[in-house]
């Protein structure tokens, strides 16, 4: 077997036993339930129909998100063939925006291996003043310098600076802003599986829970969305 299909397969059976227990601990009130451990969107938001796709709703201001980036990441590993997980950058205030303008600028310049983690920590644990374009541009330019990506297509503070202005990452923030209205996300991080449910770490009671009930929906989606015999 394959280091990474053990490693997947390992992971699953990590978390099934983590869903089993929590099952166990909440056995006096069922498992999951719709309305308090995740909310069921009113207008479900189109995904593929051969996968199940997990967003996650961020923000690199959001403390907790720094947290749970790790996290997410590795539960991800650990998921099947048929997950997707995406993220989306919140902009609710003009901090948020600006730092979902440059996830869309490090993502439309293929830099984003160099640049995630490294704003996330610049952010909260370097204290770095990240508040300007002009200052992530420079930012940005460094973690390139640092850490080579292959098919990258900016390389400098101008050519960063430049993409910033683009319409492709106007664009990019208004679809995020229409995606957080249709979520109804009012705070981060959270997880909407599959555009029909959403779950946070007040629902969930953790990031650890949050995890566990996007497993429990992605099964359910799968049961939702497989042929009628």
């Amino acid at each position: 077997m394959a280091p990474q299909a053990l490693v997947k397969m390992v992971r699953r059976a990590l978390l099934g036993a983590a869903l089993a227990a929590a099952g166990s601990l909440a056995s006096a009130e069922g498992p999951f339930e719709e309305g308090t451990h995740y909310h069921r969107l009113p207008v479900p938001v189109a995904t593929a129909e051969d996968t199940v796709t997990v967003t996650e709703f961020f923000s690199y201001a959001c403390g907790h998100c720094f947290q749970f980036d790790p996290e997410l990441d590795h539960w991800a590993e650990g998921t099947a063939e048929d997950v997707v997980l995406e993220r989306v950058p919140a902009a609710f205030s003009p901090l948020y925006e600006l730092l979902a303008e440059a996830y869309y600028v490090a993502r439309a310049c293929k830099v984003l291996p160099a640049t995630h983690t490294p704003l996330f920590r610049a952010l909260h644990l370097e204290r770095q003043p990240l508040r300007s374009q002009e200052a992530i541009a420079r930012f940005f330019a460094d973690q390139v310098e640092k850490t080579p990506v292959s098919g990258a297509t900016c390389a400098t503070p101008d050519d960063f600076l430049k993409t910033f202005k683009s319409f492709g990452v106007r664009s990019a923030i208004n679809q995020s802003k229409s995606r957080a209205k249709a979520y109804q996300a009012r705070g981060v991080p959270a997880l909407i599986i599959d555009g029909v449910f959403r779950t946070d770490g007040q629902s969930a009671g953790s990031n650890e829970g949050m995890l566990q009930v996007a497993d429990a929906l992605i099964e359910k989606r799968r049961t939702e969305k497989a042929p009628a015999p």
